[in-house]
């Protein structure tokens, strides 16, 4: 009897702890994490400091700066997405521009008349002082397109892969960034991204999906955070208001404790550097 009662004990003491367990075990996966919880008071700020820009009456000049946003929207996000891309599968801070520039330019000359319609920037440098690592990431990105969009005036759709990836690696060499070295395993990848990229540009789907996809932890509030960053900036017409506001956005970023700070603060300086890049013809 007394054996039995040992018995019976253990039992009820081992559903309570299992129950114990299994409320622990629902209520963290309820719980949004502090990075989830940050990183949506992020989007907010961002959203919060808007700027309003009215928007013009006339419908011809309307449709032009809607397309005009459109367009530098994808290079934007194509850029940073690429940087992050590359971060998110292990390449080390140059190594990961690398990726940006390749996804910049099948971008730039795969998303639509680009070639025709716009000309690079003279002016491609946007931070005169660069001496925060995520500011020269971003300035560093602009040189690189820009030499070798003058080095190589054909640049087209026309060009291999692996001749581009190529192209960028003798730049950045030339440039001083010495570790910009992929293996094959990488480069597979990379040649997967690039044709996701492609047949995204060709449709309607979201290019956040191209750079998420296969990402064990999906970055996707980061993705959103970009969205709604680019969507902000380019209601601002002039370079400096770009700059001023995006000082913003980093020292919001450097007030959040549970967050990537320096991946983030390295997407937003490619967007903002990247957009900056092209104008008009």
């Amino acid at each position: 009897m007394k054996n039995l009662l040992v018995k019976i004990l253990f039992v009820v003491v081992g559903l309570v702890i299992g129950s114990c367990s299994q409320s622990e075990i629902e209520e963290q996966v309820l719980k949004p994490s502090v990075e989830q919880v940050q990183m949506e008071e992020l989007i907010q700020y961002v959203e919060d400091i808007k700027p309003y820009v009215p928007a013009p009456l006339d419908v011809h000049t309307r449709g032009f700066w809607s397309s005009f946003r459109s367009w530098f929207k994808n290079l934007g996000k194509a850029d940073a997405g690429g940087y992050r891309w590359g971060r998110d599968n292990g390449m080390n801070f140059w190594r990961g521009l690398r990726v940006s520039l390749t996804t910049s330019l099948v971008t730039a000359i795969n998303g639509g008349d680009a070639r025709t319609a716009w000309k690079i920037n003279d002016e491609w440098k946007v931070y005169s002082n660069s001496s925060r690592q995520h500011k020269e990431l971003g300035n560093s990105h602009n040189r690189a397109i820009y030499e070798l969009c003058r080095e190589n005036p054909t640049l087209s759709s026309n060009i291999s892969d692996s001749a581009l990836s190529s192209m960028i690696e003798t730049k950045l060499k030339q440039m001083g960034y010495s570790d910009v070295g992929i293996s094959s395993l990488e480069w597979g990848n990379i040649i997967i991204l690039i044709r996701n990229l492609k047949n995204a540009l060709n449709t309607s789907s979201g290019l956040n999906n191209v750079f998420i996809a296969g990402i064990s932890s999906s970055p996707t509030l980061d993705y959103q955070f970009l969205d709604e960053y680019l969507d902000s900036v380019l209601l601002l017409e002039d370079r400096e208001k770009m700059i001023t506001f995006t000082e913003k956005i980093y020292t919001k970023i450097d007030s959040l404790s549970g967050v990537k700070k320096e991946l983030l603060k390295g997407m937003v300086s490619i967007a903002l550097c990247s957009i900056n890049l092209w104008v008009p013809i």
